[in-house]
């Protein structure tokens, strides 16, 4: 009979080794132990704050066989933004990352219990960590517990494992994220992105290619440079050592041994951000060296966006594509959400229309459905001469292509993508819709007395002078409605189940993969479920997450989001509160009682 019991480490302060690297008191570059009291569990918290990066600690728990694992993560009210402490057990190659669910500052003092894993705890010890190269934020860790699994527990938990049906999860990383928030430098470390996804229903790991950023400080050196912010100095400083190609062959490498199926994205505006993001690594070489290929709206002014009309433009792209396809991805991503637009009103654009129908497309709106359909002709050049790179590089459809595109065919239409005509042409094989949308702003006063032709000069000046931008860009909603174009025609979908389907009639004729992005990026338990059903009701079968990397380290969110692959099941499932999750509130630190009123009040 097995008769292990539960069993909590509350005072990590005074079980933890080696006890030299924990003090008392705040010191810098120690784990400060102070004590803490909860309705139901009092104890030593382990803090390491904000530019404390301390030695390693380890617990101890002497235990034998499996266990479900809990990590409670205070979230203080110092600690508006995310956490950054690592764990790992003996076994493990390298720790992961925990965090508190975002709250606002001087919120309610509480600790955040959720589940971390299932493992047998033989022989384990517990190590606690955080990155001498990471973000400076607070890592703080209240307490761990063990729940003892029995025999049919364990057997049951392999045999969800080994499911296949449950993998609908397409996550992904913004790399840049990984160099800020932990100043990630050897591969272990690296692998630290992959092992996030253990006991999860992730299917696919799409990372970003951040090597487009590749601008220069104009200083002597970053010593010398002011930053806007601090983890931009640490980017800038760890990018060329540690943001290697080799580096990544790694990340793509122990990703196929998790059984993970792997992309690499690249954004297809990635040329650089305003001040006071400008000059460092946010910068893009090519685009200050070819200003000349730039988008030129409809009054002669560039953007600051490059034009995929010009050959040299899609060859540049298509060189970053072909370094993440020579790695061993399954699928390289364009997308397609960033840094619009993508092509205006370029020579090239203005002759082939003016030549085929006779007009200057400039006086048009961008609704216009000529101009759309030329947009797209034109754009679809360019993926055709994507599709044919990667099956010359590297053997005929051997690398997927996917696009990560706008909420709906109209949406993507409207910036010169035409996702039905990709599809059915067999160019790309996997679709993100995400949730976004843009819109020009033609007001009644810009036209010409004809009503039908926009005045240029009245454009240019309502740019100049107008109280808003001409270009509207919605993003991160649930839904938005069919919207009017310029000439009153409704556009887009009525319904979220009438956008879905227009997906996944793509999906059924052409075999195309279809993902539905899902924000805000983090929510809690309850709200997400919603939000996931919803989308299983209207018809979606995956589901993708934008920076997965900042929502599976926030295990209260994680704690449902991991298991949402579970379609058939989740109906009948309640938020997990009290089995995969419970919120604790604090009663007091040390000497300091928070029950009522705060001390941090008179501050």
């Amino acid at each position: 009979m097995d008769n292990r019991k539960e069993v909590i480490f509350s005072d990590l302060g005074g079980l933890c080794q080696p006890q030299a690297n924990i003090s008392p008191v705040h010191a810098r570059g120690k784990w400060n132990a102070v004590s803490y009291e909860t309705a139901e569990i009092k104890g030593t918290l382990l803090a390491a704050l904000s530019n404390s990066f301390p030695e390693d600690v380890r617990l101890s728990p002497q235990l034998t066989g499996w266990y479900r694992v809990y990590v409670g993560i205070p979230a203080c009210w110092s600690s508006g933004n995310r956490s950054v402490l690592n764990l790992k057990m003996t076994k493990d190659q390298i720790s992961t990352q925990f965090s508190h669910q975002a709250q606002p500052y001087f919120a309610r003092q509480q600790v955040q219990e959720a589940f971390w894993r299932c493992a047998d705890m033989t022989g384990q010890d517990i190590v606690i960590h955080k990155y001498p190269e990471g973000k400076a934020l607070d890592a703080v860790v209240a307490w761990l517990r063990f729940v003892p699994m029995d025999e049919a527990e364990v057997a049951a938990f392999q045999k969800d494992q080994a499911r296949t049906d449950t993998k609908r999860i397409y996550a992904t990383n913004d790399m840049h994220g990984m160099i800020c928030a932990h100043g990630f430098r050897d591969k272990e470390e690296w692998h630290s992105v992959i092992d996030d996804y253990d006991q999860s229903d992730a299917e696919w790991f799409s990372f970003e290619n951040i090597r487009i950023f590749d601008g220069d400080v104009p200083t002597e050196s970053w010593e010398d440079f002011a930053f806007a912010r601090e983890v931009d100095q640490r980017v800038q400083r760890l990018f060329n050592e540690s943001y290697t190609l080799p580096m990544l062959k790694e990340v793509v490498d122990y990703g196929h041994s998790k059984g993970l199926k792997i992309c690499s994205s690249l954004r297809m505006g990635a040329w650089g951000m305003e001040f006071p993001f400008d000059q460092c690594y946010f910068d893009n070489q090519f685009f200050l060296s070819h200003q000349h290929l730039r988008c030129i709206d409809r009054d002669g002014d560039p953007i600051s966006a490059m034009s995929y009309l010009y050959p040299e433009v899609q060859d540049y792209i298509i060189g970053h594509l072909l370094d993440m396809a020579k790695l061993g991805v399954d699928a390289v991503e364009l997308i397609a959400t960033r840094g619009i637009p993508y092509l205006l009103f370029e020579k090239p654009f203005t002759d082939a229309f003016t030549e085929k129908y006779g007009e200057d497309p400039r006086t048009l709106p961008l609704d216009e459905p000529r101009v759309m359909e030329l947009r797209c002709e034109l754009l679809t050049g360019f993926f055709r001469k994507v599709r044919k790179a990667l099956d010359d590089t590297c053997g005929k459809d051997k690398v997927r292509l996917h696009l990560r595109c706008l909420f709906s065919l109209y949406d993507n239409r409207y910036i010169g993508i035409d996702v039905e005509r990709l599809v059915r042409e067999g160019i790309i094989q996997g679709i993100i819709s995400y949730p976004q949308r843009l819109r020009e702003l033609i007001t009644d006063d810009m036209w010409q007395a004809d009503g039908k032709h926009i005045d240029l000069n009245k454009y240019h000046q309502a740019v100049i002078n107008g109280n808003e931008p001409l270009i509207r860009r919605e993003t991160d909603f649930d839904f938005l409605p069919t919207t009017l174009d310029t000439r009153g025609v409704p556009q887009g979908p009525e319904s979220q189940t009438q956008r879905i389907k227009e997906f996944m009639d793509l999906e059924r004729e052409y075999g195309v993969t279809v993902f539905f992005d899902l924000l805000p990026r983090i929510m809690m338990p309850e709200e997400l479920k919603r939000r996931v059903l919803d989308l299983y009701h209207c018809g979606a079968e995956r589901l993708s997450f934008w920076d997965t990397y900042s929502r599976a380290p926030a295990r209260l969110c994680w704690s449902m989001l991991r298991r949402i692959g579970h379609k058939e099941e989740l109906e009948n499932w309640d938020s997990g509160e009290g089995q995969w999750y419970k919120i604790y509130r604090i009663l007091r630190y040390d000497h300091m009682d928070v029950t009522r009123y705060m001390p941090a009040w008179g501050g």
